[in-house]
């Protein structure tokens, strides 16, 4: 098989793969038989971690499986998977590439956009269900109902908003936009109520003051755009559905700027010995990939509009809510690495292609000095590319590949980031003379923090998989997580009662988070794979549940011979829960607001 028949195979059946090679210095010196062929690295398939709180975004199916627990009707799914969408989009026109942009790729690398695109996303969603939907034009907005229980229903992720009407059969279900426009007036005046200080909208008979007594669970409503349950001069909502001749229908196509379809893309993560893979929930400046703009895409209605009322995902995202850092919901990004361990003979089984060159004296040198000699590294993953570069010693030439090894070009490895853009794997091309002792490659990727393995409080069981255990034969896979821990010093009941949003800027409702970084890592051989890790998140007792401020997870697969990379400075092992602590918890975020709700008991 030719080296360029095999590269091409191999794209399609390694499709992610993400990587980190760490400069090693051993003891022992080995000698290996002479490598020339073209091969699939010894790579470990399908690196999975998944806490059981935490959607799982590995897929389109999954991401419904893992939000809709505990659902046990169709509006409750739907809803659920609403609160989903919400979480991991905000307002910002739209990423793009070249080939188009799937669903699973937009949820896990970029996150925003505005109305068509976001609502593709939540049909895609819908779709795995087994569910009609259908586009609706609006002047200026485009809209999206799904079809279930023989009935349409309306659900805005854009506008953030959703209207319960009586079903007809004693009960209530989320209403379409026909039946909100024919209906406009008991919808809109006898269901909505607009929260001047808090800026948003509620439901009537679900506000954060019901009855006298505070309900944190309140469901916010239109968040962002408020203005559309303000009342003009004639006491009238300025907003509403538009009636049926300004609204046109616009059918159900696989997608609206951005596709159902996944096509090639895969979630998943692939590592041979040397790489790893490293997501953190911080961005890095400058390293977004957002067509030709300098800016960085941010939520553009400002700030953290739409999670500082929001008792859901205003909690899950209210540790990274720190008007000095992050002043505004953006990107994140990650690191794909490489460095393989020279004090290995086994290093060799991590490269693509191996040509006229063995292992000796911790270096990689030519079989036969007059004859061309060169290794070539392939570095993918599910994260687009945002910035690349790395050292060599012992390197006579440095080449590049951005389309999987049919062509290469010559390449500063100290600098490569301008050829990759839209890139989610490159091939590097290293020539050899004399002896190549030591490299290291960082790729900056970047991807959609809220779409991560994220870590609860309380309990959580972390379940980490592969696909085949064997493939890691004498190596180790490493998995590490990386957070704060924090609590807060008054209720949620009390953040209400005081008239302060549910999840406000930092110390704003009395949360507060360690300095201290808290690390889990555990270290897997393949006969412990796969495996369950139960990490706690606690709260001081006395205190109340915040979710951790989380930094970082990463997986490595490292020599039989070969160490982690290193931790924090500040860093502590997670410690046994305290007899001073409590596993308290908060209420699965995709599930609030599954149910309509409860008409105040009349006087």
């Amino acid at each position: 098989m030719t080296y360029k028949k095999e590269t091409q195979m191999t794209f399609k059946t390694r499709r992610a793969a993400g990587f980190l090679l760490a400069i090693s210095c051993a003891a022992t010196v080995l000698a290996a038989d002479v490598q020339s062929a073209a091969y699939a690295p010894e790579t470990v398939q399908a690196i999975k971690i998944q806490p059981d709180k935490a959607p799982d975004c590995s897929s389109l199916k999954s991401i419904v499986d893992s939000v809709t627990r505990g659902c046990t009707n169709n509006d409750a799914k739907a809803i659920a998977i609403y609160n989903f969408i919400l979480l991991t989009h905000f307002h910002c026109p739209y990423a793009s590439e070249p080939s188009g942009i799937g669903a699973l790729k937009e949820i896990n690398v970029y996150g925003w956009g505005v109305c068509g695109g976001t609502h593709a996303v939540q049909s895609a969603l819908w779709r795995e269900l087994g569910w009609g939907w259908r586009f609706i034009g609006w002047p200026g907005h485009t809209t999206v109902e799904a079809q279930y229980d023989g009935r349409w229903h309306y659900f805005d992720a854009f506008l953030k908003w959703y209207a319960w009407i009586p079903d007809g059969k004693g009960g209530q279900t989320v209403a379409s936009e026909e039946e909100l426009d024919v209906h406009r007036k008991d919808i809109w005046d006898g269901n909505f109520v607009f929260d001047p200080g808090r800026k948003c909208g509620y439901f009537k008979d679900d506000q954060p003051m019901q009855n006298g007594k505070p309900n944190w669970q309140a469901r916010d409503l239109l968040s962002c755009d408020y203005w559309m349950l303000e009342k003009d001069k004639d006491g009238n909502f300025k907003g509403s559905v538009p009636k049926a001749k300004d609204r046109h229908g616009s059918g159900s196509p696989e997608g609206w700027i951005y596709n159902h379809a996944s096509g090639d893309y895969s979630t998943e993560v692939n590592l041979a010995s040397g790489f790893s893979l490293i997501n953190t929930w911080d961005a890095i400046p400058g390293a977004f990939n957002w067509g030709n703009s300098t800016k960085p895409p941010e939520h553009s209605c400002g700030g953290y509009a739409d999670t500082r009322n929001s008792p859901g995902l205003g909690l899950v995202l209210e540790p990274y809510n720190d008007p000095q850092i992050r002043p505004k919901r953006t990107y994140a990004n990650g690191t794909l690495s490489f460095v393989p361990d020279f004090a290995n003979a086994g290093l060799l089984k991590s490269f693509l292609h191996v040509e006229n060159v063995k292992y000796a004296n911790k270096t990689l040198v030519p079989l036969d000095p007059g004859k061309p000699a060169y290794v070539v590294v392939r570095l993918a993953s599910p994260y687009v590319i945002t910035k690349a570069g790395g050292q060599v010693v012992g390197a006579a030439t440095v080449e590049l590949s951005t389309d999987d090894g049919m062509t290469f070009a010559a390449a500063d490895l100290k600098d490569f980031t301008a050829p990759l853009k839209n890139k989610y794997s490159v091939q590097l091309k290293l020539g050899i003379k004399e002896a190549l002792s030591a490299l290291k490659v960082d790729l900056t990727v970047e991807n959609n923090s809220c779409a991560l393995p994220y870590l609860s409080p309380g309990k959580n069981k972390v379940a980490i998989t592969v696909a085949d255990p064997k493939a890691l034969a004498d190596n180790k896979l490493v998995v590490t997580f990386a957070y704060r821990l924090g609590s807060r010093a008054k209720s949620l009941d009390d953040v209400i009662a005081s008239g302060k949003r549910i999840a406000g800027a930092i110390g704003a409702t009395g949360a507060t988070w360690s300095d201290q970084v808290t690390v889990v890592r555990k270290v897997f051989a393949a006969r412990d794979l796969p495996a369950t890790v139960e990490i706690d998140c606690p709260t001081p007792k006395g205190k109340y549940p915040v979710y951790p401020r989380m930094l970082f997870v990463s997986r490595e697969v490292i020599s039989s011979s070969g160490t982690p990379q290193p931790l924090p400075a500040n860093a502590v092992a997670a410690k046994p829960l305290g007899s001073d602590e409590e596993l308290a918890t908060l209420p699965n975020p995709f599930l609030l607001g599954i149910t309509p709700p409860t008409p105040a008991a009349k006087p």
